[in-house]
Parts: structure tokens; C-alpha cells; sequence
């Protein structure tokens, strides 16, 4: 990389990685905390609430890996574009419904094709959701996955930064943004297991789905979207009865 500081520097908040930092903190003590009750209770011989607590923690223990790997990700994750290059950390974990390979080191420019994008509809426990990923293509005809935008809860709008870095990559590449077609993939359960996602297209571009199933997977998504906004409106309703 050059000695000659970045110009963008793309990466999460300090408030993003503290918060997230904290919350994982906070998760692995708790699950350590209930897994030393359990060993407690088991050694007083409450055999049933030994086996409830001990079941609840086998339960949470790879709700909080995946914690942990976003914990990870927001830490390691950067991108950083100098006068010739940029500098990519790129973690594994980058990509919420599936492995990505992590990189990290120089890219220059002039190695830069393209910068795409597309839509990745994933379903799971009758949710669906579409997260917005990024990709370089390169000259020598390799994908390098660069990160994904993600929904904000109980809002309509997406978060930004992988997004932005992609849009300002291109444009010291000088190349365009290259939106691809709306994809399928599946979240399996809690995308602990099962989960997928549809691999990046070649070069010579992607398949299609049709539109009345991209009007399905679009409707999904907002009745997903929704649900917060429901269930809060029924419980005020609730309340307000006499």
C-alpha cells in the first residue's frame, strides 16, 4: 500500500463497535453464568432444572457465536482507498446468510472492472428479508465480495456503509455501478443450519426470476417489515380496552 494516508477511510462507527462489543460481552457471561447455575443445580440433584437450563444454554451458545461473528466483522471490517489502491479487510464473517473469504491486503485500481451490486432475498421461519450486497469484479475475471447493507428494524430504510464504500471504490476505479438481478437464498433455521445464499454470477451475467415472483418476495418483505408495526398496534389496542 502507499505511504501517502488514505483519502476514505470506510468502516463501522466506534458506537457501532462498542455496542456491539458490549452485547457480546454481555451474552457470554450470561450463558456462562447459566451454565455454572446449571452445573450447580445438577450437583443438588434438581435433575429437570438442571436438564431445562442446560438445554436453554446448548440453545443460546450458537445464537451467540453468530453474535460473536458480527462482533467480529464489525471490528475487522474496512475499507480504505488511497491514491492508487485500496486497502481491504474484508472478515469472513461479512455476509449475515453466508461464508465469504476473508481479505485482506492492497487492490489496485487498475486491476478493477467493475463494481455490482444486487438484492438477496432470503427466507426463513416464514420471514423474509433483502439485504443489498456488494462485489468487485476484477480484470482477471475474480469476484471479491466487499460486504452487504442490511434492513433497520421496524423501519423501511437500509443501513449505508457498505454501500457507500462501493459507490466511492468506483469512482476512483472509474468504473461504473453495475446493478445485477434480484437473487434467492435460504436462512434456514436462524441461519444456524441450512442457510444459504445463491453464488455471485459469472461474468457473462445472471439468471432472472420472473416478475410476479419478484412481486411475491417484495410483498414478503414489506408484510416482515410490518410485523413489529402490527403487533405494537394490537397490543395498544388491547390496552385501551376497558
Amino acid at each position: 500500500m502507499t505511504a501517502k494516508p488514505p483519502n476514505d477511510d470506510f468502516r463501522f462507527s466506534l458506537a457501532a463497535r462498542l455496542g456491539i462489543g458490549f452485547t457480546t460481552a454481555l451474552l457470554w457471561l450470561l450463558l456462562i453464568g447459566m451454565a455454572g447455575g446449571t452445573a450447580a443445580v445438577l450437583m443438588d440433584g434438581e435433575w429437570i432444572a438442571a436438564l431445562v437450563l442446560g438445554v436453554t444454554v446448548a440453545f443460546f451458545v450458537p445464537l451467540a457465536g453468530i453474535v460473536l461473528r458480527d462482533c467480529r466483522m464489525k471490528w475487522g471490517w474496512r475499507v480504505s482507498l488511497g491514491a492508487g489502491e485500496a486497502w481491504l479487510r474484508l472478515p469472513h464473517g461479512r455476509l449475515l446468510f453466508g461464508p465469504a473469504p476473508a481479505l485482506s491486503g492492497p487492490l489496485a485500481y487498475a486491476s478493477i472492472k467493475a463494481i455490482e451490486w444486487r438484492e438477496e432475498a432470503t427466507h426463513a421461519m416464514g420471514l423474509t428479508t433483502i439485504n443489498r450486497v456488494y462485489a468487485i469484479r476484477l480484470k482477471s475475471r475474480g469476484v471479491i465480495l466487499i460486504g452487504e447493507d442490511r434492513p433497520i428494524p421496524k423501519t423501511l430504510d437500509y443501513t449505508t456503509l457498505a454501500g457507500d464504500a462501493a459507490r466511492a471504490l468506483a469512482r476512483k476505479a472509474g468504473t461504473g455501478m453495475r446493478q445485477l438481478p434480484l437473487a434467492r437464498g435460504d436462512g434456514g433455521f436462524l441461519t444456524l443450519w441450512g442457510a444459504s445464499r445463491p453464488d455471485w454470477p459469472g461474468a457473462e451475467g445472471a439468471d432472472q426470476i420472473s416478475e410476479a415472483d419478484e412481486r411475491a418476495i417484495r410483498r414478503s418483505v414489506w408484510i416482515t417489515q410490518m410485523l413489529p408495526v402490527f403487533a405494537f398496534a394490537i397490543v395498544q389496542l388491547v390496552l385501551m380496552l376497558p
